[in-house]
């Protein structure tokens, strides 16, 4: 079996966007998006260096799209009516679009609805079918406070992303088990601010 390696990972809320400055497509989208960028930006990986026509993305987000959606349907009461912008970023795997442009990643891509249980297996998967030689791991939730009072459940907006690739050695393998990418960024972060 082939060794996968955990290279690079990160973790942004939305009080990271503040300072954020990811160029004139980003103001526009909606939170989920700019999120998802924000977080693989953060991995700092160098995608001139790689075949992007090998690298997958993977995105599980785990409220699907409704967020946006709340937002969007409230706009039927607008003045102007439906935002055509917003509708953009209605489907769940308008992140993986974003992520793709900016980096003009060209691999396959896949998009979970739900939680991230299953994301760094399928990603995994991938490389190992010979699919892709890397993969861009985004798993995001957003609850907004509209979508939050309709279900709810507290408010949130975070994203944590990971870049995974075949070979490497060292604490950062993946091993079959793991399933976790929260973890993954504790574990690689905690690696940074001990080096």
């Amino acid at each position: 079996m082939d060794k996968l390696t955990v290279t690079a990972a990160s973790r942004v809320t939305a009080a990271d966007l503040a300072t954020a400055r990811l160029g004139s497509r980003f103001g526009r989208m909606d939170l989920f998006s700019q999120l998802a960028l924000l977080a693989v930006e953060s991995l700092g990986i160098n995608f001139d260096s790689l075949a992007r026509d090998r690298v997958a993305i993977c995105l599980a987000a785990a409220t699907s799209s409704l967020a946006t959606d709340v937002e969007f349907w409230k706009g039927r009461d607008a003045a102007g009516g439906l935002s055509p912008t917003l509708f953009t970023y209605t489907l769940p795997s308008a992140a993986i679009g974003e992520l793709a442009i900016r980096h003009r990643l060209t691999g396959p891509n896949l998009c979970l609805v739900g939680g991230d249980a299953l994301l760094l297996a399928e990603a995994a998967d991938l490389i190992r079918r010979g699919e892709a030689d890397a993969c861009v791991c985004v798993s995001g939730d957003v609850v907004s406070a509209a979508l939050a009072e309709l279900i709810r459940v507290p408010a949130t907006a975070g994203a944590s992303a990971l870049f995974l690739q075949r070979g490497g050695e060292g604490p950062h393998v993946l091993r079959e088990n793991d399933r976790d990418i929260a973890s993954w960024c504790a574990v690689i972060s905690g690696a940074k601010n001990l080096g």
